[in-house]
């Protein structure tokens, strides 16, 4: 029987990773539903949905091992969608410690999900110092009021510049 699994898989990044994980995969009968992959630096770092027969689980997870690299694979149960609206959001600001820690207090506050960060820091000289852009993909519910939230992300600094936007 087949069953659906997410596998979180990361190590030092090598040629051809993501190609050989699919390979494994496809040779114990699987196939990738969804994914994500990230590098930083020469860090690998990925999230894989994948349908496999649920006998090929373990196999599957040692094959990966193999490769030198941390995974640990869970079955997905069944459960119930619950209605969410995606919304994209961008924030620049003048960089300072504990910015992002100040806008996931306001995300959590606001009962506000994060399905995918990215956030970077830039240096600039004509500022002699450093700038925080981030890009966030959230969910939210249906009580979700955009003002509420725009309103408590600006109380973290002036200088922040917000957008959000489907």
């Amino acid at each position: 029987m087949n069953v659906q699994i997410m596998v979180t898989v990361h190590g030092a990044n090598k040629a051809d990773l993501v190609k050989v994980l699919s390979e494994k995969t496809h040779t114990l009968g699987g196939k990738w539903l969804n994914s994500k992959i990230s590098h930083i630096d020469n860090y690998f770092a990925g999230l894989l949905k994948i349908e496999i027969a649920a006998e090929n689980i373990e196999q599957l997870a040692n094959e990966f091992r193999n490769l030198g690299i941390k995974v640990e694979a869970v079955e997905l149960k069944s459960f119930s969608p619950v209605k969410s609206t995606y919304l994209n959001l961008n924030i620049d600001a003048k960089d300072r410690p504990g910015l992002v820690h100040d806008i996931s207090q306001v995300l959590s506050d606001n009962s506000i999900a994060v399905e995918n960060m990215e956030c970077h820091r830039l240096g600039l000289a004509d500022i002699s110092g450093t700038v925080f852009t981030s890009q966030f993909k959230i969910r939210v519910n249906e009580e979700f009021d955009k003002q509420v939230l725009l309103q408590s992300l600006q109380e973290i600094s002036a200088d922040l510049v917000v957008d959000l936007h489907a």
